[in-house]
């Protein structure tokens, strides 16, 4: 038997042999010549140079980064090299057979690249500068207050912009004579939670409000006011930035509370004595920690010794947070009140804010909730403008009333009714293309995304728009490996994966040949390697209720059959079909198995407690330790069995190839990999320069 891989195959597996053999080696060139041609060669796989630069590169990509490359041993390296040649020639081989003109592997690679450069083009159009400017904005924590002018309706629900602006024009002209900015927010701000502060939304850092007030509060400088309403889906503030500072970072706090009586909140005597008691304790010299396990009110942290864990801005109310700020590691703040009650507060550690790179995934899911939708909308408007895109409404116009619009895109012949002069006119266009109604029908036709859409106007028009964003980024990215040379990198090594496994699908996969023969010639020679450890069978019947188990105890021993009341009454999953059997397991499976093992072939054992419930069970057979038969042992010995040969059709067809297309390693050169990488003052690996050759 021989496996086949159809076409549809092709994604998934060349993807599969890029993570297992080699992610990403990324430069082979039509031509076969690779590398930096000024890096020293570390080896010649027929008519390619692989070159050091290259080498390095790939290691610190699919080894674990730069820290693993430089703490990588020279057998590492060897390992990895001979990796990389047997890509290069598995790849090589690929192009000598022509596998890279075959339509079918074309047609493949067209896909991956129609559904990569989209996505591609967001993260680095997008995704990357905005989540970069996130990270820069952190750098720094903003303190700024705000006036807030939620939206003013009229009578009809519509929202009046005109009085909403004489509102904020008479505070702006209330600030130019002079007014104070908190006096005003006390006096005109509708957020109820800060104008008792003036407006003082205290420390925040970027990600941590709307992208909008965001932008406005970090372009000003202490003591400024921003100077027009910024407009968010709160309503408009009026900001006025108090305060700027590098961020802290992390701070690591543990605390003692005395917490109010819900009850009666206003009555907070008692809790005032006993954190005042608490207070005298420690400075008596007793330890935190143990005053904070046996009296804190806080039952999760009080467990761990009042320890709260790793926290930065907003993580605590702002009471508890401004003290714990303000403390040095070690320190005990003085008494501290919460909504929450008493506390006394211990910084028990801080660290600074993380790296780029380690903060770069939490940033990334900030920014597609924060700010993402709207910059991906506005990316793509420039684009249509960039590519004068149009939707021709007029045609639209003329088309929807040869529609059924009660009816959706599908239903069998929807566009039947079209004329015509209709469908030849155009639907949207862009800059050197248009998309006629016929040509729009068919894409919708083939298109599983335009499907179950309404034939009403507003549906077609958006069907339209559609279509125009996907010519739009279609034209944008056309160019897309000029524009980024990591996305020609990409393509490039998908292509080498989908030739690779073409190439090795031939010459090995297709190869292993599986028949009860050679399957019974290979458990032979290795029949000790599947034995059965010592067994048991039984039967069980499962309920959760005591009272239960003792009645159908009581059934059993007036002579009902155990599989008849396990087929009516076992309450585990998946068993009452099978009668309650569990079949032959390892004496040692569970408390059952052992029990069983303990008893005769036929004996009634129960009920007794089990997991979540209660369990009688009858032994129905034993089995000691023996070697599997060729039956019993079928399923592993066929999989080793593929493995074997695989291997060693491989093996073969890896040396053959070295005998066609030659190979010289230079390993020596190994040992100036990575001489380039340093460790910074922090402990970070600090990147590499190319290479030039001696």
């Amino acid at each position: 038997m021989s496996g086949v891989i159809p076409r549809g195959m092709f994604n998934i597996v060349a993807v599969a042999i890029l993570g297992i053999v080699i992610q990403g080696c990324g430069s082979s060139s039509d031509s076969m010549r690779g590398g930096a041609s000024d890096s020293p060669i570390v080896a010649k796989v027929g008519d390619y140079n692989l070159t050091l630069n290259e080498f390095e590169r790939q290691y610190i990509r699919n080894n674990g980064g730069e820290e693993a490359a430089l703490k990588s041993t020279p057998e590492e390296r060897k390992d990895f090299l001979n990796l990389l040649v047997k890509y290069h020639l598995k790849v090589q081989e690929a192009r000598d057979l022509g596998y890279h003109k075959d339509p079918e592997v074309q047609t493949e690679l067209n896909e991956y690249r129609d559904n990569l450069a989209e996505p591609y083009l967001m993260e680095r159009a997008i995704i990357d500068p905005n989540v970069e400017e996130l990270y820069e904005r952190r750098k720094e924590e903003v303190r700024v207050a705000h006036i807030l002018i939620r939206p003013i309706t009229d009578t009809l629900g519509v929202t009046d912009t005109l009085a909403m602006q004489k509102r904020v024009d008479s505070i702006f002209a209330a600030l130019q004579a002079g007014e104070d900015f908190a006096v005003l927010a006390q006096r005109y701000s509708d957020d109820e939670t800060t104008k008792k502060k003036g407006g003082d939304l205290y420390f925040f850092t970027a990600g941590m409000t709307v992208p909008a007030f965001d932008a406005a509060a970090y372009s000003l400088k202490p003591g400024e006011v921003y100077q027009e309403p910024v407009e968010t889906m709160f309503g408009w503030h009026i900001i006025k930035m108090i305060e700027r500072q590098p961020t802290r970072g992390e701070i690591k706090v543990s605390h003692i509370l005395a917490r109010f009586d819900p009850e009666n909140p206003e009555d907070t005597t008692a809790q005032w004595d006993k954190i005042h008691a608490i207070q005298d304790s420690l400075n008596a010299g007793q330890t935190f920690e143990a005053i904070a396990m046996r009296h804190s009110e806080d039952p999760q942290s009080a467990k761990v010794g009042g320890d709260l864990g790793w926290g930065g801005r907003r993580r605590f109310v702002q009471e508890f947070e401004e003290v714990a700020y303000s403390l040095d590691v070690g320190e005990v703040s003085d008494i501290v009140r919460t909504p929450f009650g008493y506390h006394l507060i211990m910084l028990t550690d801080e660290r600074p804010m993380k790296s780029y790179e380690e903060l770069k995934p939490e940033l990334k899911d900030t920014y597609r909730r924060y700010g993402y939708n709207e910059d991906r909308a506005a990316f793509i408007a420039n684009l249509k403008t960039k590519f004068n895109g149009k939707i021709h409404r007029e045609t639209i116009d003329q088309l929807v009333p040869h529609l059924d619009t009660t009816t959706t895109t599908s239903a069998a012949g929807w566009y039947n009714d079209i004329p015509g002069n209709i469908l030849e006119k155009p639907f949207v266009s862009l800059t050197g293309k248009t998309i006629t109604v016929d040509d729009a029908v068919k894409i919708i036709e083939r298109n599983r995304d335009y499907q179950s859409t309404s034939l009403r106007h507003f549906s077609v028009m958006n069907m339209a728009d559609k279509m125009l964003t996907t010519e739009a980024i279609k034209m944008e990215t056309k160019d897309l490996e000029e524009q980024y040379p990591e996305f020609a990198e990409l393509m490039q090594d998908y292509r080498e994966g989908v030739l690779l496994f073409r190439a090795e699908q031939e010459a090995v996969w297709n190869k292993v040949s599986i028949d009860s023969t050679n399957l019974r010639a290979f458990w032979e020679t290795k029949k000790d390697n599947y034995t059965w450890p010592d067994r048991v069978a039984f039967k069980e019947l499962f309920v959760t209720n005591d009272s239960l188990a003792k009645v159908m105890k009581d059934s059993l021993d007036a002579g009902i059959e155990f599989a008849e009341l396990a087929a009516r009454h076992t309450q585990r999953t998946g068993y009452k079909e099978k009668g309650g059997d569990w079949g032959f397991v390892p004496v040692d499976k569970n408390e059952l198995s052992k029990k069983a093992n303990e008893l005769t072939v036929g004996a009634v054992e129960g009920p007794m407690k089990f997991q979540y419930g209660y369990s009688i069970i009858r032994v129905t057979g034993k089995d000691p330790a023996r070697t599997k038969t060729f039956d019993e042992a079928y399923s592993e010995v066929s999989s080793k069995f593929q493995e074997h040969e695989s291997k060693r059709l491989e093996n073969e067809w890896i040396q053959s190839l070295k005998d066609k297309f030659g190979v010289e390693t230079r390993e020596s050169v190994l040992e100036e990999a990575f001489s380039d990488l340093h460790y910074s003052p922090d402990g970070q690996p600090e990147g590499a320069k190319p290479r030039t050759m001696k």
